[in-house]
């Protein structure tokens, strides 16, 4: 607070303690009092939930003969064989062909050694360095698994290719990295290692080696998509956006990658470009809940209350029955004035179980636009399932029923139901504060003081608790003490210029009467 404002509130409570017209003070402050109770009351979030976009693993490439890896010449024959295998599906028997092919004792040998893994990580930094290491000549590591040198990197491919789609992550690692020893810009095994690191959780090495292929000049879709899913599952959504827009325009039909980019736009916070995706998704897929979800997301996000309200709605009547969704729903209908509706979907969501804490929002909701009849409905609803509802429940029920009594100026009725809520939950600060306005207009001001405290223990209510106490202080003649309370509010909260403003109006009022 600046000592500008400090000096004028000073000035304000010596003007204040000097000026004896009560009643035009605390008319300025039920002014405050009623500006602060609408913030209190302010609108809350509104939660819509959309279905993860189910982001998929790119698949592995099934092994391609390329250019760059062609088998030895004495390997032809056994690579056509392996192939089809490996087209068959046929994992285990390839590998047995392999052991078969290259003699039962050094063959098994080398698939033995590669099934070992690289533990060490020698292989792996060797690769890394295009095949050589301090110390150690290039491709040696290579000569341990294959003392005669008759492995081309292609076959090692095929081999790694194999036990990747078997799920023997550890050998098909070795086996890839061995084939970059002799080949380290072999472009299908530095993707076929991305994928096996995605696929595996390694996403540091993913990266190295699918930027790798990209410096190589392999530009497909499936890199895209595979760089597309690495972005997004270490939190870069915006390069997540990007890969798969890269990826849908190579390959424009994947619904997959859509969907991915769907999902990474929301979590940019790209909402008009999600709500032009979506829409156009949605003409294929009228009657997918999930892109109405999204659509409902992305407008609200946007400002488009209605269009996320009609999308809601077709949600709902697509299948949709998400608790907050439904509140959400019920929230947007209240506030286009559509109260039967809002009524019907809130005791819907309380008959399939809704949480009881966006029943009593909606509950909230219907006081705040004076719906007492409906409010009385829904009253009526919860307390068919009184059973079911905890103490703390129940204590939130019996403060609304208190409201309605306070509705019809029934104060002794709303008094006793707040006894009761407050004796079923201590904490119920709203019931707190309740009580304390209704002894407070009695003139009971001590107790209402002990009930401000209790309430203004909940960060919740806090502004409201430090108005009321402002005002039971002017209640009171004590000039002094009300303005320190709304001196102290600012500071605590800064960000409330409104209060400041009406401390100036005040002060201009006192003046006038002054002069």
């Amino acid at each position: 607070m600046s000592l500008d404002f400090r000096f004028q509130i000073s000035n304000l409570k010596f003007r204040c303690y000097c000026f004896r017209d009560v009643t035009m003070v605390i008319s300025c402050l039920l002014l405050l009092f009623f500006a602060c109770h609408s913030i209190c009351a302010a609108d809350l979030n509104l939660r819509i939930q959309a279905p993860d976009a189910a982001l998929m693993m790119p698949p592995v490439n099934p092994p391609l003969l390329r250019k760059e890896g062609l088998p030895l010449s004495w390997e032809n024959a056994s690579v056509e064989e392996f192939i089809g295998y490996i087209e068959k599906g046929a994992y285990k028997e390839a590998l047995t062909y392999f052991r078969e092919q290259e003699g039962s004792a050094e063959g098994g040998s080398f698939l033995d050694m590669i099934e070992e893994g690289d533990s060490d990580g020698r292989l792996k930094r060797k690769a890394a360095t295009g095949g050589t290491e301090q110390g150690e000549a290039a491709g040696s590591f290579l000569q341990d698994f294959n003392k005669r040198g008759r492995i081309s990197a292609y076959m090692l491919y095929l081999i790694g290719h194999t036990y990747f789609a078997l799920e023997k992550y550890p050998a098909a690692e070795t086996a890839f990295l061995a084939a970059l020893l002799p080949m380290p810009d072999y472009t299908r095994v530095h993707e076929s290692l991305g994928f096996l690191y995605l696929r595996t959780g390694r996403y540091e090495d993913a990266q190295k080696h699918l930027t790798r292929i990209a410096g190589l000049g392999l530009h497909t879709a499936e890199l895209h998509g595979a760089l597309a899913y690495l972005h997004y599952q270490t939190g870069n959504y915006w390069g997540a956006a990007d890969a798969f827009r890269k990826a849908l325009m190579l390959n424009p039909d994947n619904k997959r990658w859509e969907r991915g980019l769907l999902q990474a736009l929301s979590r940019t916070y790209q909402y008009q470009d999600t709500l032009v995706l979506v829409k156009r998704m949605l003409v294929d897929q009228p009657d997918d809940a999930g892109l109405w979800l999204f659509r409902a997301k992305a407008a609200l996000r946007a400002g488009e209350r209605e269009e996320a309200l009609s999308s809601l709605e077709t949600a709902i009547r697509l299948g949709d029955d998400n608790r907050s969704n439904l509140e959400a729903c019920a929230i947007l209908h209240m506030e286009r004035g559509s109260i039967e509706r809002a009524t019907e979907l809130m005791k819907g969501g309380l008959a399939g179980g809704m949480n009881f804490g966006s029943i009593d929002l909606g509950m909230s909701r219907l006081m705040q636009a004076g719906e007492w009849d409906s409010l009385k409905q829904m009253l009526g609803a919860v307390r068919d399932g009184w059973d079911d509802l905890d103490g703390s429940q129940r204590s939130r029920v019996l403060a609304r029923e208190a409201d309605i009594s306070l509705h019809l100026n029934d104060k002794t009725a709303a008094g006793n139901a707040l006894k009761k809520a407050i004796a079923m939950d201590p904490s119920n600060a709203y019931a707190l504060l309740s009580l304390a306005d209704i002894h407070r207009g009695k003139g009971n001001y001590n107790r209402a003081e002990l009930l401000y405290q209790r309430a203004g223990a909940n960060r919740l209510y806090r502004e409201r608790v430090l108005i009321s106490q402002a005002q039971l202080a002017l209640d009171r003649d004590d000039f002094e003490g009300a303005l320190r309370i709304l001196s102290d509010m600012l500071d605590e909260f800064p960000n409330r210029t409104d209060l400041k403003r009406s401390l100036e109006f005040l002060e201009d009022l006192v003046l006038l009467e002054e002069q």
